[in-house]
């Protein structure tokens, strides 16, 4: 359910995830209400399940393992659906702790690690100011020996392994290691070739790498691949995931290709105005680019007379005056 709110909010992007501060920012959506008392609902089932194990047997490993887990997906629920930093550090410092006691008592109960490893890399990266503030009030953390942790629950871990292969895919991105998180996406989705959101981190992954044309094609063929239906591919919503793949292929340089998706777009009837005004602001400048002036004037002049998105009147004048150039 954590997942599915993140899909709808389209939260899970590789490059969300690396970013700086992204999910400090206010959420564009609400989560709807019943939903998510549903999620707290499920999350307190399980931990009266495991407390139950746990009134009869204090030491039972599965149990606090998973009661360990319920904090932390409360964390990660907090800091990414309700932007709560407080809450995701309390609930998390929870889940890190339960969890650490884990390892100490059997070093080879290697799920455990995969908390322990995400808590020490993430307080070992904190900025200076913080991990001072952190150190004094008796925090630490490695960066290092947080990687070696995760290492430890992808290879060896019995419930989150390709959990924990898929943090390091995007951590080796963070840490602009993109050949080894090139190589986790490629893994999972030969493991899972239904998850397009895996196929989109490969994209991702070799546009950071500066290799366009195979992060054009797999673009494409994400494209594609929604448009045939196949499978967990036709969740896809085809008309915004379009416009975002004109984009990336305008990113990178491949103007007749976009061109002839952000035509489809502006056509599509369905189209919303932001979309479609958009869409126009980009033909143009691409038939700037070909050349073909009067056609591009004719698209800046369609951008004006729909509501203005994203500074996109501003745009369209400033083409109108002068052609839009990439030098």
């Amino acid at each position: 359910m954590w997942l599915e709110e993140l899909f709808l909010r389209e939260d899970l992007d590789l490059n969300k995830f690396i970013a700086p501060g992204y999910f400090n920012s206010p959420p564009r959506r609400e989560m709807p209400p019943v939903g998510k008392q549903d999620f707290f609902d499920l999350v307190a089932l399980s931990q009266r399940l495991s407390g139950s194990i746990l009134e009869q047997d204090p030491k039972h490993k599965d149990a606090r393992y998973f009661l360990g887990s319920c904090h932390g997906l409360l964390g990660a629920f907090a800091i990414t659906i309700d932007r709560d930093k407080t809450k995701a550090f309390k609930e998390g410092k929870k889940a890190y702790k339960s969890h650490k006691e884990l390892v100490e008592e059997d070093r080879d109960y290697y799920d455990a690690y995969f908390t322990v490893g995400l808590y020490e890399y993430a307080v070992g990266n904190l900025p200076w100011y913080l991990k001072f503030l952190a150190f004094l009030a008796g925090i630490r953390g490695n960066e290092k020996k947080g990687l070696k942790y995760l290492d430890l629950a992808a290879e060896k871990g019995q419930y989150v392994a390709d959990q924990a292969k898929a943090l390091r895919m995007v951590l080796m991105v963070r840490e602009k290691n993109l050949q080894e998180g090139l190589e986790q996406a490629r893994n999972l989705h030969q493991k899972y070739p239904r998850s397009f959101l895996l196929h989109l981190n490969r994209a991702q992954i070799l546009e950071k790498m500066e290799k366009p044309m195979a992060a054009a094609e797999d673009y494409l063929e994400v494209l594609r691949w929604a448009e045939e239906g196949k499978p967990n591919y036709s969740q896809i919503n085809l008309l915004n995931f379009r416009f975002s793949v004109a984009k990336k292929l305008m990113e990178l340089k491949f103007f007749p290709i976009a061109l002839e998706q952000f035509q489809n777009v502006k056509e599509n009837s369905e189209t919303l105005e932001r979309e479609r005004a958009l869409s126009c602001l980009q033909i143009g400048k691409i038939f700037d680019l070909q050349g073909k002036r009067s056609e591009a004037v004719a698209q800046y002049e369609q951008v004006l007379k729909s509501k203005n998105f994203e500074s996109s009147h501003k745009d369209a004048r400033s083409f109108l005056r002068r052609r839009y150039s990439t030098r």
